[in-house]
């Protein structure tokens, strides 16, 4: 049988329950998010080690739970994913916008630049798009009590993450120039 060329890339795949660090397998030309939004269910991935859920990087030794040669990851339940490949945009630069939003999980968020088509509220692309969006330039910050969000330093930066969207806890948008920026995170 015939198999398309893939190129290796590594991973770290973020989910409610695991954190994930293993090989997947783009084909040429394609980016993170397209292999992640074709309609199979699961991610093939090669080399996994699973470490208990959270978000820093590198993980510690006593957090890895398991290691196997191949897993297969519910496609669903991933919540991001740092490494591949960006995905190319589908239509023309002039036709889509850069907007600053800030995707919450849980302690923690992202927050980074999500091309949308111009003129598109942001509900209605949450609502209609695919699932695994590129967030650029994105940063992780780790929520703290009694700490506004403005006062937040960064803990990692990516020059992309691919997203869930349906995963997400919650979605929030810079506001406009009105707005007193140092009130949020996109100042």
């Amino acid at each position: 049988m015939y198999k398309q060329p893939r190129e290796v890339h590594e991973a770290r795949i973020y989910t409610q329950a695991y954190r994930v660090y293993g090989l997947i397998y783009l084909v040429p030309g394609a980016g993170t998010a397209d292999l992640l939004n074709q309609e199979k269910p699961y991610l093939p991935v090669t080399g996994a080690l699973l470490y208990t859920p959270g978000y820093t990087h590198p993980p510690e030794a006593k957090d890895l739970k398991a290691s196997t040669g191949f897993l297969a990851l519910r496609k669903e339940r991933i919540q991001w994913v740092v490494g591949g490949k960006p995905s190319e945009p589908r239509t023309s630069p002039s036709l889509l916008e850069r907007r600053r939003l800030a995707f919450l999980y849980g302690d923690y968020l992202l927050a980074g630049d999500l091309l949308l088509p111009r003129g598109v509220r942001l509900s209605d692309y949450l609502s209609q798009t695919k699932p695994f969006q590129i967030l650029l330039e994105a940063k992780l910050y780790v929520l703290t009590p009694n700490k506004p969000i403005v006062d937040l330093e960064p803990l990692e930066t990516f020059p992309f993450v691919t997203l869930n969207l349906r995963r997400a806890e919650a979605v929030a948008e810079a506001p406009g120039e009105a707005q007193d920026p140092r009130l949020t995170l996109f100042g």
